[in-house]
Parts: structure tokens; sequence; C-alpha cells
């Protein structure tokens, strides 16, 4: 059977979460948590009480003033803006999106509000940017390692326009080199899901029309049982690693 949080346990439980969290009453701090602190380079014993303006970059006080103002009137407002949090002890300006709800509690009026650190997002954002435009800018290599044998190393993500690139450079591949074997080593795939599945499925079966015998090979655990749940059938032989599937394909010739 559940048992009742009380209040100062739930605080506790909020406290720690890694995304900034405030209550404000009339302008001034109630209660913020770790994260809220950081942001605003202010330790939460000082933070409480203050006002929570002092928190806000001077540039953006009209705005979050007028916006709080016109909510607490009732006035249709958005319930979410962006601004930049000062940093109490250095100054510095951190870009932010909050969310405010207004909270009564018989008489009386709470503004509760989740931050966001924008810059982190930012920089997320840029890294998956960066290596997506990465794997777009690095076509697979199809490698000859032996008299018609084709070796196809798989690094990183395969989403649908990249897996229809690498069909067009491994069919042209087998029919330049009148390769019989093809090595599909997937040992540094990331997170391929049942379609990038279904979609070297349909890989495999084009290479085999033209003659070409596909092998896997370096298959995780958890790769094997996406493969073993895609829609189509994969009908391949697959291999621990990568020498193991030249060993197969030199011995069958």
């Amino acid at each position: 059977m559940p048992v009742p949080l009380e209040a100062a346990a739930v605080l506790s439980l909020l406290g720690d979460l890694p995304v900034a969290l405030y209550v404000m009453q009339d302008g001034t701090l109630l209660w913020c948590n770790d994260e809220f602190a950081r942001l605003c380079e202010c330790p939460k014993e000082q933070a409480i009480g203050h006002s929570f303006i002092g928190f806000v970059a001077p540039e953006d006080r009209a705005v979050v003033i007028d916006s709080y103002r016109r909510r607490v009137a009732g006035e249709p407002v958005p319930d979410h803006y962006e601004f930049s949090a000062l940093g109490r002890e250095t100054g510095k300006r951190t870009p932010i999106h909050m969310s405010v709800t207004l909270v009564h509690a018989g008489a009386v009026r709470y503004s509760v509000g989740v931050v966001v650190d924008l810059t982190v997002q930012r920089s997320a954002a840029a890294g998956l940017a960066s290596t997506d435009a990465l794997e777009r800018s690095s076509p697979t290599p199809v490698l000859r390692i032996a008299a018609g044998v084709l070796v196809v190393p798989l690094v990183g993500h395969y989403h649908a326009a990249r897996v229809q690139d690498l069909t067009r450079t491994v069919l042209a591949a087998i029919a330049h080199q009148r390769a019989h074997a093809l090595i599909l080593d997937v040992t540094g795939l990331v997170d391929a899901d049942e379609r990038v599945a279904d979609d070297f499925a349909r890989t495999t079966a084009a290479a085999r029309l033209l003659g070409a015998r596909c092998l896997l090979a370096g298959v995780s655990p958890a790769l094997a049982q996406r493969l073993a749940s895609a829609s189509a059938s994969l009908r391949m032989a697959s291999a621990a690693t990568l020498e193991d599937a030249l060993a197969m394909v030199l011995e069958s010739g």
C-alpha cells in the first residue's frame, strides 16, 4: 500500500531533480532546488526570501515583470517564455526557458516554475547535428579483401537516406567487382531498430539477386533480437567476428 508523503519529503525529492524548480509568492522566492541555485549562482539559503526579479538579467526584467503582473491579473498570457537568468556572482547570462503555473492554496496564490537551461539543450542539439552531418558526408566504404569478396563496415547510425546510399553503393560495387560474397560488418552499428533491420534485409535481398552471398559479422545480442523481430527476413548466415565471416566465405569457395 502506498505511503503518503509529507510536504517536506516531497520538497526533498524535488530538490534533487536535474531541472530547475522554484516556488514564488508575490514576487518573493519561497523555495528553489539545487539546479535553480546553480543557474543563479546563489546558495539556496541566500536565494530564498529574495525578490525573484533579482535573478533575471536586467535587460529582460521589464518583460518578466509585465508577464507576471498580467498573469496575476487573470489576463491571457503565455505560460512559458524565454529570457536570461543572471548569475549573482559572475553576472553571467544563461538563456533559459521557463514554464509558470499559478497555484491557489486557499486564499494564498503561488507561482510554481520549471526552468530549463537552454545552453545545455543547444549544446546537445549541436552535437547531434554535427554527428548527423558527419555521417552524411562520410559514405560507407566497400572494401575488396579477396577476389570476389566485399566487406562493408557499418559504423554509426543508419537512417533511411543513409541506407539508400548504402544500397546503391553496395549494388554498384557487386556488379563492378563481380563479387560472389558480401560481408556486412555491424560491429560499429549504433541503435539499429526494426526499421533499420528491414532496410538491411532489402539491401541483402537485392545483393542476392546479383549473385552475391551475404553474411553478417559482429552481431551483438541486442542487435540479434532486433533482427529476429524485423518483418523482413534477412535469410543470411552470421559470424561472431569479421575474421570468422571471412573464413566461412573462403571455406565455401
